[in-house]
Parts: C-alpha cells; structure tokens; sequence
C-alpha cells in the first residue's frame, strides 16, 4: 500500500504541483479584469522582461505562453487575460 502511495504522489501529485500558477502576493481588490481593461496587466504585462533576471520587488512578467502576436507585436492571447481564473491569492 505505501508503494502506491509513493507512486501515486510521485506521477500525480508532484507533476500537478510543478504546473500550478503561482500565486497573487498582493491585494487585488478592486481590480477590473476583463478583455477590455485588466489591471493585472498595467504592471506584468512586459514581454520584453520574460527571460530576464528581474530586481527584488519587481513584477513578473506575464510569461511566453500568454503571449500571441498581432501583427508581430507581442499581445496577451485571448485565453489568458483572466488571470484570476488561474491564479489565486496566496
């Protein structure tokens, strides 16, 4: 039974975890996120950053895989600018 256990946590349970998102550190209330206006985005929407070692404090970017391009320009692609249906206050 411990085996299972083991196995189960190992091949179910860990690749979960590593595929959550990470966590709200702040105080949203009052943020507007919709299609049209997302306050989220006023500080992590910064395609130009993802890749680069940020400064203490500093927001994350929005990562690689919220992005899609318009025109070459880089745009958060229509699945990912409801940030609170993914991720959620720590």
């Amino acid at each position: 039974m411990l085996r299972l256990a083991a196995f189960l946590f190992a091949f179910i349970v860990m690749p979960v975890q590593a595929q959550t998102p990470p966590p709200i550190p702040h105080p949203i209330d009052g943020y507007l996120v919709t299609r049209a206006e997302n306050n989220c985005l006023e500080c992590h929407d910064k395609p130009r950053d993802i890749g680069r070692k940020r400064t203490k404090g500093a927001p994350t970017p929005a990562p690689k895989s919220h992005y899609g391009s318009l025109e070459g320009k880089p745009e958060v692609a229509a699945g990912h600018f409801n940030c609170t249906s993914c991720h959620t206050l720590r």
